[in-house]
């Protein structure tokens, strides 16, 4: 299993709710056999978004050629698209 380094940058970072929807959908994809940890997971943790009710809810990933090669990545995440 590949483990993915990620920060996020969440907007809006207050939103309770949408928090603990984010980390609840990442931490059961960063627990899955993933070949590329990266947008590969970003597009799952955002399919699970819409499916907790959130259905604007969009993640752009960053990550520079050595980001890569580490499986880091950074991720603005945001609720509202």
């Amino acid at each position: 299993m590949t483990t993915l380094h990620i920060r996020a940058r969440l907007s809006p970072w207050d939103d309770q709710a949408f928090v603990k929807a984010f980390e609840q959908a990442r931490d059961e994809v960063e627990r899955t056999d993933s070949d590329d940890a990266g947008p590969v997971a970003a597009v799952e943790v955002e399919r699970r978004l819409h499916v907790a009710g959130y259905p604007n809810a969009r993640i752009d990933v960053v990550r520079s050629v050595s980001e890569a090669l580490e499986h880091a990545s950074h991720w603005d995440v945001r609720r509202d698209g």
